[in-house]
C-alpha cells in the first residue's frame, strides 16, 4: 500500500492495526524520522510502553541475523516492541524485503512491529517496491512542507505550550527556517521553549532576539551579498561570523543550502511554475522575490553547479588541518562577489 503528501502524514498519526511494517521515505530524511516518532507514539499502548530497537545499515549487514531476531523477540516485561531502522537506500533491501514478504506469508511469525526510515527512493527502488507490493506494509511517500503547513506548526508547537504568536514575528520566523525538517523542528523547539510562560504573544522583537548575536541573519546576510556581487557587504558579515566564532564548515553549509535551493528554482522555472517562491525551502516570500529571481539571473544552472564542486573542495581544505579555515571560505566569498558582479 503506498500514501503519498498528506495521507501518508495522516496514517503516520492513526496507523491501521492490521499494518504491522511501515516504510517512510522523502527527499528530506527529517520528514522520514517525523513519520516514523508519529508511529512509535500511535503504537505505544495506553497502559505501559513501547520497547524501540533502533538499527541501522551497518548493524545489519554486518549481523543479518540481527534484523530477524529482533523481530522475532519477545520482550522479558510482556511489553510490545517495534524495531526502528534508518536506512540510507538499498543497501539491506534484500533483507527487508525478505523480511516483509515474510510478514505476508506468516503474520504470526514476528512479535514485534516495523518501521523503517528512509531518504529519496527511486521508484525502481527494491525497497520500496517491497514496502509497496506487501499485503501487511504500508510505504509513505513524503514530500517537503508548503508555507501553510509550516506555519501550523509553529502555532501548534507553541499552543501546546501555552503560547501564541503575531501575524508579523510568524513571516519573520517561518520564512527564516531552514528547509531541512531535523532542523526546522529544532529551531521551532527552540522558540516553544522561549515562548513558555511568556504571557503574551511572541513578537518581531521576540524573533530577533533569539538570535542575540545574529550569526543567522549575518550567514544570510553573507552569502545574499557575496551571490548579488556586493563584496563590501560581504566581508563585512563574514567579518561579524569571525568574530562571533562561526565555524567554517558552517558557513560552506549555508552557502550549499542557498545553492541547492536556488537550483531548485531554476528546475521549477523551467518546468512551467512561474515565482515558485513559495515552493521552495526555506520559502522565498513574495517581498523578497525581486531580488531572488535578479540573484537567480546572474547563476545559471551550470555556475551553481561550479558553486557545489567549489564548496565540496573548500570544504576538504578547511577540514585538511594544514592552518585556519578562515581564509579558504573568505577567497571561496570573495570569488563569487567577483563573479557575481561581472555577471551584472
Amino acid at each position: 500500500m503506498l500514501l503519498k503528501g498528506k495521507h501518508a502524514v495522516a496514517f503516520a498519526r492513526r496507523p491501521d492495526p492490521a499494518i504491522w511494517s511501515v516504510l517512510a521515505f522523502g527527499e528530506d530524511e527529517g520528514l522520514a524520522s517525523d513519520a516514523a516518532s508519529s508511529l512509535i507514539k500511535a503504537w505505544k499502548p495506553k497502559l505501559g510502553e513501547l520497547e524501540v530497537t533502533v538499527l541501522d545499515d551497518d548493524a545489519i549487514k554486518k549481523d543479518p541475523s540481527l534484523l530477524f531476531d529482533n523481530l522475532e523477540a519477545v520482550s522479558l516485561l510482556g511489553d510490545p516492541r517495534a524495531i526502528r531502522i534508518r536506512t540510507s537506500g538499498d543497501k539491506i533491501a534484500a533483507l527487508l524485503a525478505e523480511a516483509l514478504a515474510e510478514g505476508d506469508k506468516r503474520p504470526d511469525r514476528y512479535a514485534a512491529r516495523l518501521v523503517i526510515e528512509a531518504g529519496s527512493l527511486a521508484s525502481k527502488s527494491k525497497l520500496r517496491a517491497a514496502a509497496s507490493g506487501a499485503q501487511n506494509a504500508a510505504c509513505l511517500q513524503l514530500f517537503a512542507d508548503e508555507a501553510g503547513d509550516i506555519e501550523e506548526r509553529v502555532k501548534t508547537a507553541l499552543l501546546e505550550v501555552g503560547a501564541t504568536i503575531d501575524a508579523a514575528a510568524l513571516h519573520a520566523f517561518t520564512g527564516d527556517l531552514p528547509g531541512h525538517r531535523g532542523i526546522a523542528n529544532a529551531e521551532i523547539e527552540k522558540l516553544a521553549l522561549y515562548a513558555r510562560g511568556l504571557g503574551r504573544d511572541v513578537s518581531l522583537g521576540d524573533i530577533r532576539s533569539l538570535s542575540a548575536t545574529d550569526i543567522d541573519h549575518n550567514l544570510s546576510a553573507a552569502i545574499r551579498a557575496a551571490l548579488d556581487g556586493n563584496l563590501v557587504a560581504a566581508n563585512v558579515a563574514l567579518q561579524r561570523l569571525e568574530v562571533a566564532g562561526t565555524s567554517a564548515i558552517s558557513i560552506l553549509r549555508a552557502l550549499q543550502s542557498e545553492t541547492l535551493r536556488m537550483l531548485d528554482a531554476h528546475k521549477r522555472m523551467a518546468a512551467g511554475e512561474g515565482a515558485p517562491g513559495m515552493k521552495l525551502r526555506p520559502p522565498v516570500w513574495q517581498s523578497d522575490w525581486p531580488a531572488f529571481r535578479a540573484r537567480l539571473g546572474k547563476w545559471p544552472q551550470k555556475r551553481l553547479m561550479r558553486i557545489m564542486e567549489r564548496i565540496y573542495e573548500a570544504e576538504q581544505q578547511a577540514k585538511s588541518g594544514s592552518g585556519s579555515a578562515d581564509p579558504v571560505v573568505r577567497v571561496l566569498m570573495n570569488e563569487l562577489g567577483q563573479a557575481a558582479a561581472r555577471a551584472s
